[in-house]
Parts: structure tokens; C-alpha cells; sequence
């Protein structure tokens, strides 16, 4: 939880991200299911940065994740303002927040499970 707030806040200050509801005063708000996607997403470029390319120490960490972060909001055509307005919503509303971090982590989960499963040897012999 503590390595997801940080990715969340560091991409408030670098993110760009588009929406899908109204919050009512004329911002636009991620929805749950999109929100989690790009949360996903985020946690995948943050670890690989930190698995691959930071194999090389002359770069600098948070350029590197920067430029990541810029290719996963492109890939969902969102500015960071919008996410910045989805994340300050859902901070500001935890019951939602929760499922979408929820529903992150299961996503996380059952692609863990699946590389393990298809990673286990046939014992069938």
C-alpha cells in the first residue's frame, strides 16, 4: 500500500490521463474500472524501471519513470491534470478508492497466478 501511495503521488506531478464520468462541477473523474487500469499499469512501469532499467546507475530513477509514466497515460489519452482530479476524488472518497485499489491488486494477483501456473512443470509422466 505504502509502494502504491508513492507511485500515486509522483505521478501527480508528472501524469497525463482522459475520463469517462463528471464529478458534477466540471471535472471529469476516472471511473473505477479505468482508474485501476491506469493504476496497474503505473505499478508495472514503476517495477520496470526499478527491475531493468535501472540496471544502468548513471540514469536518473525519476526521469526514467517519468518517460514510463508519459507512455502508460498516452496509451489511455489522459492528461495528469485528469488524473490528478480522479486521484484528489478518490482520496476524498476511500470507500471507492479501496475498490479500485482492490480491484488492482486482484489484477496483479491473477497475473501472478497465471505465470506460475503456466511456469510449472508438467508432472504427468
Amino acid at each position: 500500500m505504502r509502494k502504491i501511495s508513492f507511485v500515486v503521488v509522483f505521478i501527480l506531478g508528472i501524469a497525463a490521463v482522459s475520463c469517462s464520468s463528471n464529478k458534477g462541477d466540471g471535472e471529469v473523474v476516472l471511473n473505477q474500472d479505468k482508474m485501476s487500469d491506469v493504476i496497474y499499469d503505473v505499478l508495472l512501469a514503476e517495477s520496470f524501471v526499478e527491475s531493468y532499467l535501472m540496471k544502468d546507475t548513471t540514469k536518473n530513477k525519476d526521469s526514467l519513470l517519468r518517460v514510463e509514466m508519459d507512455k502508460v497515460l498516452k496509451v489511455y489519452g489522459i492528461s495528469a491534470q485528469e488524473f490528478a482530479t480522479s486521484y484528489h476524488y478518490y482520496k476524498a472518497h476511500p470507500l471507492q478508492f479501496e475498490v479500485v485499489l482492490d480491484s488492482a491488486n486482484e489484477r496483479a494477483i491473477r497475473g501472478r497466478t497465471d505465470v506460475f501456473i503456466r511456469r510449472r512443470p508438467n508432472k504427468s509422466n
